[in-house]
């Protein structure tokens, strides 16, 4: 193995890779403006590796040091959809000017050879064909999936003799998810809630569908694009229904007011699958069982 520098690294999905990635032996360099990643993600690496602050954005070039790695982990974005309806600017800034910088940088200052780059199922928006495959029609709703579905663009017009790999991933859920903040998925508000002895708020009434992938094998599904080409959706497969998700770990549930969002959501893994000889291993019922079992 060689040097990786992870963006987003301090964060949820970025620490669980990092550890993985030493483990396999991995030189670990970590990018993050701690706007959501935490310190103490990072106390499990030994050794402890170099952490960059600094936010990737248009301010970005120039101040960024010079150094050598082989490759690059891009999760690092501001990811609340409800701020870039207020903030698209920041956006587009982040995600899109970002990137285009931070790739620049990797390949031509650090001698970059190989990309990963963490996209969204957001940008298949509203779909009507499911499940939802690489193929499937792009419909970003909002200025968060509309600045990613930019940022793939982006992808495009790096050098061919550089490897770039898109993976658009799904609801992920596990350890060191925020549970407050900017963007909240339903398992760790779920999870705070039952843990905390309040009732679960279910948003509308529950039917909506999403596909949740583990964080754990997000990380495998990294790892297993590093060096090839193509883009990839990374979920389980499996539809779930909110209310469902609810029930499986309490029946004290209350109803809320509906929200504007899609109403269904499920990946089609095949191609990742075949292409990268990727599948998940947990399911996010067995995985709320195993938790309500620790506690007895």
């Amino acid at each position: 193995m060689g040097r990786t520098l992870v963006t987003g690294g301090a964060g949820f999905i970025g620490s669980h890779l990092s550890e993985q990635l030493q483990k396999l032996g991995e030189e670990i360099i970590i990018l993050d403006n701690f706007s959501t990643g935490k310190l103490k993600n990072l106390f499990p690496l030994k050794p402890q590796p170099l952490v960059i602050i600094y936010e990737v954005g248009s301010t970005m070039w120039g101040h960024l040091p010079d150094m050598q790695f082989d490759t690059l982990i891009h999760l690092a974005a501001p990811v609340s959809v409800e701020e870039s309806l207020s903030n698209k600017e920041k956006y587009h800034d982040q995600i899109v000017d970002g990137s285009a910088l931070l790739f620049e940088w990797a390949i031509k200052q650090c001698g970059c050879k190989e990309i990963v780059v963490a996209s969204t199922a957001a940008v298949y928006g509203d779909s009507r064909s499911f499940p939802l495959s690489e193929n499937s029609d792009l419909d970003p709703l909002n200025p968060y999936a509309t600045s990613k579905y930019m940022m793939e663009a982006v992808c495009k017009t790096v050098p061919d003799d550089v490897s770039v790999a898109v993976l658009r991933f799904f609801n992920v859920f596990g350890e060191r998810q925020l549970n407050q903040g900017g963007y909240l998925s339903a398992v760790p508000i779920f999870l705070k809630q039952y843990l905390s002895h309040k009732k679960l708020t279910v948003t509308g009434d529950g039917q909506q569908t999403r596909d949740f992938v583990y964080v754990k094998d997000v990380v495998d599904a990294i790892i297993a694009a590093i060096g090839t080409k193509g883009t990839w959706n990374v979920g389980s497969g499996q539809e779930l229904k909110i209310i469902d998700i609810a029930k499986a770990f309490s029946n004290n549930i209350e109803f809320i007011p509906a929200r504007e969002e899609a109403k269904r959501s499920v990946s089609n893994i095949s191609k990742i699958k075949r292409d990268l000889g990727w599948t998940p291993q947990v399911s996010l019922i067995n995985w709320i069982k195993s938790i309500k079992n620790e506690m007895g």
